[in-house]
């Protein structure tokens, strides 16, 4: 295969198409568990069966922790619109199937009741799901409406780790700006100079952004000095 063509594929198979995520760890509100949480599809859509899928670890052993009493609430917009009672697994790993009838964000409440045949005082990890693949708009403070998909936060995250290089993430914007993937506010595109790179506080802000510490408008002002700078041309 063409060199320039195998480039192109690649790069657009690694920032285009949305990535498979890894389960999201998270402790329990008093930390005496973890709780890994994934599902399956990773974007469900509204009316397909989606597995929720939960791993109860052992803090001090990083194995599944056997014997758990948990329950599951599914809350959307401040309502539960599913779950399941208070129940048991004795090998720590369980696979749920839902159905989620709209898109929209929604909150996956893990309770732990009980660990080995002994209860204890109720404990949560609280998980944040996207149903539909919708985007997130912002429309505040920056002059314009903001659209990014959900799943580019995976290739923020790649970026700021260090698994692709600061010319891929450019150019991987910069196409998905152009085709409509992304909007963003309107942005004069500087003049391109040799030797200019992208500031260190853009890449931080790309892994705080990836994290849910700042939101999309904080993000997309880094996008648009790159565009300002000339590393992105839109």
């Amino acid at each position: 295969m063409n060199s320039k063509y195998f480039t192109i594929f690649a790069l657009f198979a690694i920032l285009v198409i949305p990535a498979y995520a890894d389960p999201v760890v998270k402790p329990t509100s008093a930390g005496t568990i973890n709780v890994a949480f994934t599902t399956d599809p990773v974007t469900p859509n509204p009316g397909d069966q989606t597995l929720i899928k939960l791993n109860f670890i052992n803090k001090q052993t990083n194995a599944l922790q056997p014997h758990v009493d948990y329950k599951i609430s599914i809350i959307q917009s401040g309502n539960q619109v599913g779950g399941i009672p208070i129940t048991h697994t004795a090998e720590g790993a369980v696979s749920i199937p839902f159905q989620f009838q709209t898109a929209g964000d929604y909150q996956i409440i893990v309770d732990v009741e009980g660990l080995v045949f002994q209860p204890i005082p109720p404990e949560t990890a609280t998980f944040d799901l996207n149903v539909g693949g919708s985007t997130s708009t912002d429309s505040n403070h920056t002059g314009g409406t903001i659209q990014i998909p959900k799943w580019v936060k995976n290739n923020a995250r790649y970026w700021h780790d260090g698994a692709i290089d600061d010319s891929t993430f450019a150019q991987g914007i910069q196409y998905m700006i152009k085709q409509g993937i992304i909007t963003i506010p309107p942005t004069q595109s500087g003049q391109a100079k040799p030797g200019v790179t992208i500031p260190a506080w853009v890449k931080n802000n790309a892994g705080y952004w990836s994290t849910g510490d700042i939101d999309d408008a904080t993000f997309v002002k880094g996008i648009q000095y790159l565009i300002t700078l000339g590393i992105i041309q839109v």
